[in-house]
């Protein structure tokens, strides 16, 4: 999660970088293993060097940390590398924040805010000003991050004759914690202490958590000074209209409408409101691990990338090793056929209502859908979410005929436009994000169709959000005779419009089928054009609310 910043940790080419962002521009170079950046506004002239000295992310983002020369306080460099296309982008477009935020972390934002989760035992120590005096026990997440303090069990096990009667015993080790021996929600909580939104109890806790580190550890029945936010939950009323009254925007920027959480990295919120977790023994570790234990485990590259799951658990198996009853009648319970994508337990009650990290990600509340989520909250729902080519009014009515929900009222659009229309055209930023990436599963594009997605996304590559716009390239290059289509969604407003007009040129005049027929729902004519008066309406309609949905 946090590593120094040496030439094994840090990105490939650092040492001959220039990039130019919010009318500066920063050029990097190498000195033997360390790295510096020198920066100079438009027009003037470089200042003095600034070392890189943390990196923090691997797997997907990694974002460095300069030295300020104001003791351990550390300034982010203002571009993150994206992983996966070896590309480096500015750090606000690599979340889901509104174009006209420019810098949303910068002096002080590791050691106030980032340090809390992103190290072992940290703590921020704030000086004044901008100034801190932070302090950690390890960089990353180290072996006492879930298992709790070792001096202990370090001391107890020199004894050679114990660890001999341990191991031939099979007993646990009481001098240290294991998560896997806990009760469901204690532990949970060794991932939630950083995988959740929480608050503080009071500012005596807050203090006491910024000079001396969070006061948990594994094993605890809560987080001490902290408390996880449920927003429509009635515990912390206090403390939850404090935050309303000081931080507005708080939870909307976390939260749908019904406290269901909609940004990554928060999974214990939702393992806590699902219905699995009332038992007792559901947690994080019924379906991921943190070593590569279990029979059967692939390897550590694949393992990280599936967000160490442990085997099997990408699949129905996951969900079937409590509820072994359902085997006998998913389809019954499905209604889809058992081989398809509308019989795998995730999909339905896990889907990917979650953003972060440049993509959507499954929810962790296990729920079930509904068009009511929608209607009231915005939340696209699992079966539109498959079926994008559907209106709402559709899915009502199949949920009323398998599982007697009720009817909803719905409005004239909701009947006669598809639901995935309407939320990548007027939806906020969040809802277009989470359609732009959710038109590149292939799932939903064998059961909704391809040809009418192109015009949609080639239309989102012009959106305000940069984030909206890399997901609607991504999900573009999913398709046929896209898949080397370049796209830079950090240019310029010119040059993205001009990128996407040859995207929709290119669709238009070389790849669309003269022969494909396009649902009345999709808004889309015989010609393969929007219909004008519909798209535009909803265009004026679109909710252009700020939305943030960052780490």
């Amino acid at each position: 999660m946090t590593q120094v910043a040496t030439p094994q940790s840090i990105p490939n080419g650092i040492d001959q970088l220039t990039l130019v962002f919010n009318g500066r521009e920063y050029k990097t170079e190498r000195r033997g293993d360390q790295f510096f950046v020198r920066t100079r506004p438009e027009g003037g002239a470089y200042g003095d060097a600034q070392q890189v000295v943390l990196v923090t992310g691997s797997h997907n983002l990694q974002i460095l940390w300069l030295a300020t020369g104001a003791g351990r306080t550390l300034q982010q460099f203002p571009f993150a590398y994206i992983v996966a296309e070896k590309t480096w982008a500015p750090v606000t477009a690599t979340f889901l924040i509104p174009p006209d935020v420019k810098e949303y972390y910068s002096v002080g934002a590791w050691n106030g805010a980032c340090m809390d989760c992103h190290v072992t035992q940290g703590q921020s120590r704030f000086v004044a000003g901008n100034k801190w005096d932070s302090r950690v026990a390890e960089f990353g997440i180290a072996c006492e991050a879930c298992h709790s303090d070792g001096r202990e069990h370090i001391e107890r096990n020199r004894n050679p004759i114990r660890r001999f009667q341990l191991h031939l015993t099979t007993k646990f080790d009481p001098s240290v914690t294991n998560p896997t021996r806990l009760k469901g929600p204690e532990s949970a909580l060794a991932c939630g202490q950083c995988h959740s939104v929480w608050a503080f109890n009071n500012m005596t806790d807050k203090i006491d958590f910024n000079r001396h580190g969070a006061a948990f550890r594994p094993g605890g029945h809560d987080l001490v000074q902290r408390f996880v936010v449920q927003p429509n939950a009635p515990d912390h009323s206090e403390q939850k209209e404090f935050i309303r009254r000081t931080e507005p925007d708080f939870f909307q920027n976390r939260f749908w409408g019904d406290g269901m959480v909609r940004v990554t990295g928060r999974e214990l919120n939702g393992v806590q409101a699902s219905p699995c977790f009332r038992g007792g023994e559901f947690s994080c570790i019924s379906c991921h691990e943190m070593h590569l234990d279990s029979p059967g485990q692939t390897d550590a590259r694949t393992w990280a990338r599936t967000a160490q799951l442990k085997p099997k658990m990408d699949s129905d198996t996951a969900c079937l090793q409590c509820h072994k009853d359902m085997s006998a009648r998913l389809v019954a319970h499905t209604h889809h056929a058992a081989d398809s994508s509308g019989s795998r337990c995730y999909n339905c009650h896990m889907p990917r209502t979650t953003f972060g990290l440049l993509r959507a990600m499954r929810s962790h509340q296990v729920s079930s859908p509904s068009v009511q989520e929608s209607i009231a909250y915005g939340r696209p729902n699992a079966c539109n979410l498959c079926h994008l080519n559907q209106t709402l009014a559709w899915t009502a009515q199949n949920l009323h005929a398998w599982y007697n929900q009720p009817m909803p009222e719905l409005s004239q659009d909701d009947r006669t436009i598809a639901a995935a229309v309407q939320w990548i055209v007027k939806g906020d930023a969040g809802q277009r994000a989470l359609i732009a990436s959710g038109m590149g599963w292939e799932s939903a594009q064998k059961i909704a169709g391809r040809d009418w997605l192109y015009p949609y996304l080639t239309y989102s590559m012009s959106d305000p959000y940069p984030a909206v716009r890399f997901d609607a390239w991504k999900s573009l290059q999913t398709l046929p005779d896209f898949s080397e289509f370049p796209f830079t969604y950090t240019a310029s407003d010119r040059s993205i419009a001009d990128m996407a007009a040859r995207a929709y040129e290119k669709w238009l005049h070389e790849v669309r089928d003269p022969n494909a027929v396009y649902k009345p729902e999709t808004a889309i004519d015989p010609d393969g054009r929007f219909h004008e008066d519909i798209f535009q309406r909803l265009r004026r309609e679109r909710d252009n609310k700020s939305i943030i949905l960052a780490e």
